[in-house]
Order: structure tokens, then C-alpha cells, then sequence
């Protein structure tokens, strides 16, 4: 019982090993390389394929790959840059040629990391040594892009392909970065006090505008104030004008001297200064008997008798 054991383990592991030769799983993702004595022979797809015992087989993964790479190049103007990028890189195609390629041009993957990373850092080398550090800081898209066009077609002779080339971090040496910091600062303050000196002078002559209209509009309204017065006053004077001559004319047709109204007029005045005086309401008058007389006498001079025709 147990020799019988023994033997079915012993078929088992036979057809294990025999089979194990014939039969291979090629995961998704990945090719197979069929070699015959170190040759090429053909490619496996993914799935389960059957194989010689005489050949050999082994997998090359067709999937995307990604290098972070940090390098550091020098500037026109002697200043160092230093360089953080991001490489996704594949092989070109599953065809022949191109995994004939991608399989044997290099001995390993770290030596093909190598050689990609060097490819990167000669090209962007290239082109930081003719530009100047104030160039670098807007390192733009068109230039990636040219540099991932000579790379990729570097790339394309050993089998592979970029998908993505990314310069995502881009910075200068402590010094320099100090320094770039204190010239944005001043260029800040600058701008900053251009703006307060414009907003000093928009605010001023506003200000100015308000107060030279407020002395135009203060002007106007003083003038028409005079004006209006001075109106008034004519008015007043018309008026006055008109009653007095109203007055005489009552006066002559009653028979009576027209100077009796300029002495009403004068004793209503001395009254009126008499009530209204803040020194006190007396008035002393000249008693002399002729001082009636003299009064209509020098009031007379202010009548002129109309002439008659």
C-alpha cells in the first residue's frame, strides 16, 4: 500500500515536469520571449501557450514604468539648478521588432534606468547651460517638449516609448533663493507703493475737485444771493420812489407844501433811531425857534418842483 503511494507521487511529479515544459501562462501585460540555444524565435501573447522542450521562455512586461529622477545643471550665467522629474516610459509594441529590441538592447532594467536618466540629464543639461537664471524660473511646456522629442527618439532605437516627461519641481541654491526672495520683496513693495501713491493721488484730487466745486457752488450761491438783494432793494427803492411821489401828489392836490412830507419823513426817522437805538432812546433836538424853519429849508433841496410847460 504505501510502495503504491510512492509510485503515484512519483507519476505525478513526472507529468508535473513533463508538462511544466510543454505549457506556459503569459500574465496580461507582459509578452512571452521564446529562445531556441539563445536565439529569438518567437513571441507569446498572454494566455497559455505550448513551447518545445528545447526552448526557452522568459517575460517582458509591456507596462507603463515610472522614474523619479533629481539631477542638478548649471546656467549660463553660473548659477545651479536643480532638477525633480517624473519619466512613464513603456515598450514601443508587443511586435517582433520592437520587443527584439526592448529585450536585448540592454542586460538588465537597472542598466536601462540608467541610460534613460543619463539621456534626461544630458538633454536638459544642454539646454540649462545656454540659458540665464532669470530664463529658467519660466521654463515652459514647449520646451519639455522638445526635450522629450529627442529623448523619445533616442528611446525608440532601444524598443521603448515616453509616455510622460514632467518637471515638477524646479529650485536654485539656498543663496540664490534668498537673494530671487529679497528681489521679489522690493518688487512687491514697489508696486505696492505705486499703488498707495496712486490711490494718495486719486484721493487728493477728488478731494480737490470736492472742494473747488464746493467753492464754485458757494460762489453761485452768494451771487444770486447778492443778486436777488440787490433786487429786493431796487424793488424797495421803486417802491419807496412811488409812494412818496404818490404822497406829494395828495399833498398838491390838497393845496399844501410837498415839503410838509420830507419833515414827516425826517421827524418819523428821528423816531424810529430813538426806539430802535442800543445807546438809549433820547435824542436831543435843537430848540431854537428858526430850527423849524432851517429843517424845511434844507429838506426843500431834496424836492424839485416839476416844470411846467
Amino acid at each position: 500500500m504505501y510502495s503504491n503511494f510512492l509510485i503515484l507521487i512519483f507519476i505525478g511529479l513526472t507529468l508535473w515536469l513533463v508538462f511544466g515544459r510543454f505549457f506556459h501562462a503569459i500574465p496580461e501585460g507582459s509578452v512571452g520571449i521564446v529562445t531556441v540555444f539563445g536565439r529569438l524565435r518567437r513571441i507569446l501573447l498572454p494566455g497559455l501557450s505550448i513551447t518545445a522542450p528545447w526552448e526557452s521562455v522568459s517575460k517582458l512586461s509591456v507596462q507603463s514604468r515610472a522614474v523619479d529622477l533629481e539631477f542638478k545643471a548649471i546656467t549660463l550665467d553660473q548659477a545651479n539648478v536643480h532638477f525633480n522629474c517624473t519619466l512613464l516610459f513603456s515598450v514601443a509594441g508587443s511586435d517582433y521588432a520592437n520587443v527584439q529590441r526592448a529585450a536585448f538592447s540592454f542586460a538588465n532594467a537597472h542598466e536601462l534606468q540608467l541610460s534613460i536618466q543619463r539621456l534626461i540629464e544630458d538633454e536638459t543639461r544642454t539646454y540649462t547651460a545656454g540659458k540665464r537664471q532669470a530664463e529658467m524660473i519660466g521654463m515652459d511646456q514647449d520646451v519639455v517638449t522638445r526635450i522629450k522629442l529627442n529623448v523619445d527618439n533616442r528611446l525608440a532605437e532601444w524598443g521603448y516609448r515616453i509616455i510622460d516627461l514632467r518637471y515638477h519641481n524646479l529650485c536654485f541654491d539656498e543663496a540664490v533663493m534668498k537673494s530671487m526672495a529679497r528681489v521679489v520683496t522690493a518688487v512687491n513693495e514697489r508696486e505696492a507703493a505705486e499703488h498707495e501713491g496712486q490711490a494718495l493721488l486719486i484721493r487728493k484730487t477728488k478731494d480737490a475737485e470736492a472742494n473747488g466745486a464746493f467753492i464754485y457752488i458757494n460762489a453761485e450761491a452768494e451771487r444770486t444771493a447778492w443778486k436777488l438783494r440787490g433786487q429786493g432793494m431796487a424793488e424797495f427803492r421803486r417802491e419807496v420812489a412811488k409812494g412818496v411821489h404818490d404822497a406829494v401828489d395828495e399833498l398838491q392836490e390838497a393845496g399844501l407844501d410837498p415839503n410838509y412830507l420830507l419833515f414827516f419823513m425826517y421827524t418819523e426817522a428821528l423816531k424810529h433811531v430813538a426806539e430802535n437805538s442800543k445807546a438809549g432812546h433820547t435824542i436831543f433836538l435843537n430848540t431854537h425857534p428858526s430850527m423849524p424853519q432851517d429843517i424845511m429849508s434844507q429838506l426843500s433841496t431834496f424836492h424839485t418842483p416839476p416844470k411846467t410847460a
